[in-house]
């Protein structure tokens, strides 16, 4: 077991994201690095397993559908993640996607690696009862941490994933926040209310509503 497993990660850890040669490149440097970095393969598929020696704390990767907010790949998203799931501490696999990625599912439980099952809607926040459908599903193909991240541009939203959040927690570990208008927010009231992970780009965001670990350290702080 190589020193990503080892390392302990936090009740509610700071994710930085990695989807850039030169986001990468910036976590090496980083005097303070987050408690995790994220891998988006998506945005790195030529990345060599060599080129993350330097990085030092534990790894999350995810190579996103294109449905929900990932970049296409001409090689598919199998092959690339079972090549770096050996060194990652967790993998995230949206719900949509747990059949086609099967196999990565269940050699991530072979590995001991843990198990982010994900929901990625950036058009809107869902009802709570759908919410809550869909974590029954990641509970029941064995996630460790069920991860959601909606659109939320009104406080209607900003409640619902709260309240699902608040609710949920006592089923299993999830990791809750929003982009839209009250994506900042979300970040930072939801870090204290329980969401397992938060997390931030470490140079651009991606998404509207995001904040940058920069930003987020600061104003939390």
């Amino acid at each position: 077991m190589n020193a990503h497993h080892r390392s302990k990660i936090p009740a509610c850890a700071l994710v930085g994201v990695i989807a850039s040669i030169d986001e990468l490149r910036l976590a090496t440097r980083m005097r303070a690095p987050p408690d995790l970095f994220e891998l988006r393969l998506d945005h790195l598929p030529n990345l060599r397993e060599s080129q993350l020696s330097k990085l030092r704390r534990p790894l999350i990767i995810t190579a996103r559908h294109p449905a929900e907010g990932g970049k296409k790949l001409r090689s598919g998203r199998r092959n690339l993640l079972l090549k770096f799931l050996p060194q990652a501490k967790f993998v995230d696999v949206e719900l949509r996607s747990l059949r086609e990625l099967r196999e990565v599912w269940d050699e991530a439980r072979r590995l001991r690696v843990g198990r982010i099952c994900s929901l990625h809607d950036f058009e809107r926040t869902p009802v709570s009862a759908l919410l809550h459908k869909q974590l029954l599903r990641a509970r029941k193909a064995g996630a460790d941490v069920f991860k959601i991240v909606t659109r939320a541009d009104t406080l209607c939203d900003l409640l619902t994933l709260f309240e699902f959040l608040w609710s949920g927690l006592s089923s299993m570990r999830l990791c809750v926040m929003a982009t839209g208008k009250f994506g900042p927010i979300s970040r930072l009231f939801f870090r204290e209310a329980g969401s397992s992970f938060i997390y931030a780009p470490l140079r651009h965001a991606l998404y509207e509503g995001q904040l940058t670990v920069r930003q987020l350290r600061g104003q939390h702080g």
